[in-house]
């Protein structure tokens, strides 16, 4: 049973093949129980028993030809996190400037001398070239052979080997045979050999720097720790680093300052930018109790928090955690593509040497040389292996700074063939909160809505029940008064009753009012059931001993849930809502909102049943809901997207990283629904894209080259410029438009 993750940083892939490799070599590891490896970051995910050891894990990555370190246990810290760091032996800029010089000399030498000692001075030229920039391929290759396999590094040492040791072979063999050929100049392909190396270490450096911007969205959130934290200990404010803020601190937070850690506020006032973390675009106005995240920017005023989650259990660093979790984990149809590398080598090289030999027999021994060459080299498959994981790389990091968390990979191939969503109403469509929507005297009280607000608000100025602090907002909100309670008390049964003004007030259900002892006629009750049935909830109001009046309630639904219903049904999907709300409330929501179909009177233990139901008539179900009592819904559905809360919703707020659900919205921002699952269609169309280039280029194009038709050189391009098209294909879904993304951040 494994118990424990680590992550690991491996040195020196280059291909699917490698990525194979490093699985199997991990998975061999006594106590390991699964291990993901993803090539665009260079990352080592592996699930083991807490007895297998770090060491262990290295010792298996360096057995199958690789190097292995320790990646940071913070995950905020940028230093070990970040995707791409240079690998040791890695050749510079000014590396490769002078290699670039040597070759193209070699070229000129090609081409403009066509002397028996031109061959001699390219071979001079050619050789530092050849095992300087060779020497990664080169080990990569003896690792490769040692270990029983063939990679990348396999086709590459093959190939540039083949056309230096060839040439080489030639040319010294002017010593002992005299020159030959046209102008006694022998035919020599020094020129090839050291242009395909230097544009294959062209390709890379651009490649890398293409990863690193694909990197930018998670290395952004990463930047958002500030480095340091003013704490308030002993009665002086001192300077530490955030790393050492500890639960319960007291910190101080000063304008244009980001919050270091999760806190709540116990003095101040301030507006904070949360869209980073939560996606709010709006700032958040805050204060005494309320709830910051760490990371977050304080816009305004100055005041002091209380840390409450730090170091790793802050939001940033699951939200973090998660990305780069669902980064390492593997779609189906990567999982694919790496058994499909595993073959892809060795075949290519039975292919190549096909192709020298069927020339050779015709004669054309030189000819079948090139296209062995050729055919090695255009077969790289490198840009195959980085196809699906460059594209989950930007889209999962393009989500994070959305505050949409997708938890797994494997969820972006089902969204992208759903059929219908379920919306959960309360919580979802709706805030979650009561207020208040009708005010209704009844006949012959004498009053008028403000008067039944003031005394029914006046009385619940000193509860904390939901529906009284909704009957306070409504006053405020209408600006009605209120005015000061006198003898107040709660009624067990279900109510309050005070005086105000002079005047005995009872605001309760209708059994409240019967067990307080006054009269209810058949008329009264009549109204009262039928406020009910019309807003869900509803409560009497009773002045001096008689009722005067019903007041009803309601979740309020949320100002985007229309639009947000409109963008899911012109992406082609069905909307459903499911409630626990009567048929008459429910009918009520769903046409104000124009969903397509309603399941009402449902139990939150039933709605699993509900989405089970749609499945099994063949719908693919998005079920989207609060990820509380909707947590076995979402299970259950194909694409569950759990509507978190953070630090900052009520009751203290969800820990993202339990939170039900495939996919987390951070901030609860119902308009992140149709964004998700655009992002998540939009990520899949980039992979399929990106699979189809690399097929075109690596397997497409070998028997162009084994006929001849394709120079090596610009082989060597057509590689290189396959792995940088799926880099810049993935680096595409930040321009994309998505559904719903109306700031500009999509």
């Amino acid at each position: 049973m494994a118990e424990k993750t680590t992550t690991l940083h491996v040195y020196g892939m280059r291909c699917a093949g490698c990525v194979s490799a490093v699985e199997k070599g991990l998975t061999a590891v006594p106590g390991v129980g699964e291990a993901s490896v993803n090539l665009a970051t260079g990352e080592a995910t592996i699930s083991h028993e807490a007895t297998t050891t770090a060491e262990q894990l290295s010792h298996a990555i360096a057995d199958a030809g690789f190097e292995a370190a320790m990646a940071s246990a913070d995950q905020t810290d940028e230093t070990d996190a970040r995707p791409d760091r240079s690998e040791p032996g890695e050749l510079t800029l000014p590396g490769l400037v002078v290699a670039s010089i040597l070759a193209a000399a070699v070229m000129l030498l090609m081409f403009l001398w066509h002397a028996p000692a031109s061959a001699w001075a390219q071979m001079a030229l050619a050789t530092p070239i050849q095992f300087w920039l060779g020497r990664p391929f080169y080990r990569g290759a003896w690792h490769a052979l040692r270990n029983g396999r063939a990679e990348m590094d396999t086709l590459v040492a093959l190939g540039t080997s083949a056309a230096w040791g060839y040439s080489a072979f030639v040319t010294i063999a002017m010593l002992f045979h005299g020159p030959g050929g046209e102008g006694g100049m022998v035919h020599v392909y020094f020129d090839t050999a050291v242009m395909i190396l230097v544009l294959i270490a062209v390709g890379r450096m651009l490649e890398k720097r293409a990863r690193r911007h694909a990197g930018d969205a998670i290395a952004g959130l990463m930047d958002l720790q500030p480095p340091q934290a003013i704490v308030i200990r002993d009665g002086e404010e001192q300077t530490i680093a955030a790393a050492q803020v500890e639960r319960g601190d007291h910190v101080r937070i000063r304008a244009d300052q980001r919050i270091p850690v999760d806190g709540t506020i116990i003095e101040g006032e301030s507006s904070v930018d949360q869209a980073i973390v939560t996606g709010e675009s709006l700032p958040v106005e805050v204060g005494p109790g309320s709830s910051v995240i760490g990371g977050t920017l304080n816009l305004s005023g100055t005041f002091l928090m209380e840390a409450t989650r730090t170091g790793r259990d802050t939001v940033l660093s699951q939200v973090i955690d998660l990305v780069r979790r669902a980064q390492a984990s593997k779609s189906r149809i990567q999982r694919l593509v790496d058994r499909i590398s595993g073959v892809f080598v060795p075949i290519v090289v039975v292919i190549a040497l096909l192709a020298l030999g069927g020339w050779s027999l015709a004669g054309e021994s030189l000819k079948g040389l090139m296209s062995m060459i050729a055919v090695l080299i255009i077969a790289c498959p490198c840009a195959l292996g980085l196809a699906t994981p460059m594209a989950i790389m930007v889209g999962t990091g393009l989500g994070a700074r959305r505050g949409i968390l997708i938890k797994d990979t494997a969820v972006l191939e089902r969204a992208g063939k759903l059929t219908h969503v379920i919306l959960d109403k309360t919580g979802t469509l709706t805030d979650g909160r009561a207020a208040v929507t009708a005010i209704e005297p009844l006949d012959g009280s004498g009053m008028d809505e403000s008067q039944v607000l003031q005394l029914a608000a006046s009385v619940e100025a000193a509860s904390n029940h939901p529906l009284g602090r909704a009957m306070v907002n409504a006053a405020a909100t209408r600006g009605v008064d209120t005015i000061g309670v006198e003898q107040f008390a709660s009624i067990t049964a279900g109510g309050v009753r005070g005086r105000v003004d002079g005047r005995e007030i009872i605001v309760g259900r209708l059994s409240t009012l019967r067990e307080q002892g006054i009269g209810v006629t058949e008329e009264v009750e009549q109204h009262f059931n039928e406020a009910t049935a019309r807003h869900r909830t509803a409560v009497m109001v009773a002045v001096d001993g008689r009722p005067v009046a019903v007041i009803g309630f309601a979740d309020t639904i949320r100002p985007e849930a229309a639009r947000v219903v409109g963008q899911l049904q012109s992406m082609g999907l069905t909307v459903l809502m499911i409630t626990g709300d009567s048929e008459q409330a429910a009918r009520q929501v769903a046409e104000t909102l124009g969903i397509d179909e309603k399941i009402a009177e449902v139990f939150p233990a039933d709605k699993q049943g509900q989405v089970e139901k749609l499945r099994e008539q063949g719908a693919i179900v998005a079920m989207v809901g609060d990820g509380v009592n909707d947590a076995p819904a979402l299970a259950a559905a194909d694409l569950g997207v759990a509507m978190g809360r953070g630090p900052g919703g009520e009751g203290g707020g969800t820990d993202i990283a339990m939170d039900a659900g495939h996919v987390v919205l951070v901030g609860g921002q119902l308009s992140a629904v149709p964004v998700a699952i655009s992002l998540s269609r939009a990520t899949m169309q980039r992979i399929w894209l990106g699979l189809g280039w690399a097929f075109i280029y690596n397997v497409a194009l070998i028997p162009v080259a084994a006929l001849g038709l394709l120079h090596p050189m610009f082989a060597a391009v057509a590689m290189s410029a396959s792995s940088i098209s799926v880099v810049l294909n993935a680096l595409y879904l930040k321009r994309k438009r998505l559904a719903g993304a109306e700031d500009g951040r999509g």
